[in-house]
């Protein structure tokens, strides 16, 4: 199926928008433009929408971990919202949550972030 990104910067936060499948074949590309985001503007903060995510492999799992990484050295954060079961369920196996923060909804993160 592949995958489909949606990417916008507000104030020091990227919004991402995930529509397909993360898995090996798309998340190359997805690090490669977040690490050129984090390098090149004042962000700190990374929202992981995956309303419309259909599947995250492993390696979706590591491309999440390394953001976290990078926004962990500018005192940020990782929200991951709009979770369908099946992805949440991944999401808690994997022991994301430990590093990353939940919200129901896009609206409910930007409320966390204060924006």
């Amino acid at each position: 199926m592949g995958l489909e990104v949606n990417m916008c910067i507000k104030q020091d936060t990227v919004f991402t928008r995930f529509k397909g499948e993360l898995d090996e074949m798309s998340v190359t590309d997805i690090r490669a433009k977040l690490c050129e985001i984090l390098r090149k503007y004042d962000v700190k903060n990374i929202v992981f929408n995956m309303r419309d995510l259909s599947f995250m492999d492993s390696t979706g799992i590591g491309m999440i971990i390394g953001r976290y990484n990078q926004v962990k050295e500018k005192c940020g954060k990782i929200i991951l919202c709009d979770l369908n079961q099946n992805i949440e369920k991944i999401i808690v196996m994997s022991g994301l949550l430990k590093i990353c923060t939940l919200r129901d909804s896009e609206a409910s993160a930007r409320w966390f972030l204060g924006l």
